[in-house]
């Protein structure tokens, strides 16, 4: 596991459930736009084996996140014509968790000093 630290995240909420294959295109298109780092999809899993992706998180750095929204609006408006919900905060972890030294997502290669920063 990356931690991936930014000052700024957006959060991309769709009023609806999308299918991967429609989430799979519209991270594609806000990734060709140049101004994001990385889209994390927070998804569910349901009984027959299929993910509905339910949230979009994406990690910025050099540009502000107004600039971000400007530019992907249109696009959200095009993949989810039943509407959407955009907020600027901070979504992810800003370091590991015990929880995440225990399932091994992390591995202890950092002393406990640099892991506390």
């Amino acid at each position: 596991m990356v931690l991936i630290l930014s000052e700024q995240e957006i959060e991309i909420m769709p009023r609806r459930l999308m299918s991967m294959d429609k989430a799979e295109e519209f991270v594609n298109l806000i990734k060709s736009t140049g101004l994001i780092n990385e889209v994390l999809l927070y998804k569910h899993k349901y009984y027959d084996g299929r993910y509905l992706v339910g949230r979009f998180i994406l990690l910025i750095n050099r540009v502000t996140p107004e600039e971000v929204i400007e530019k992907i609006t249109p696009i959200c408006e095009q993949m989810m014509p039943y509407g959407f919900d955009i907020r600027i905060g901070k979504f992810t972890k800003p370091r590991p968790t015990v929880s995440d030294y225990i399932r091994g997502a992390v591995y202890w290669k950092e002393s406990l000093e640099e892991v506390r920063k």
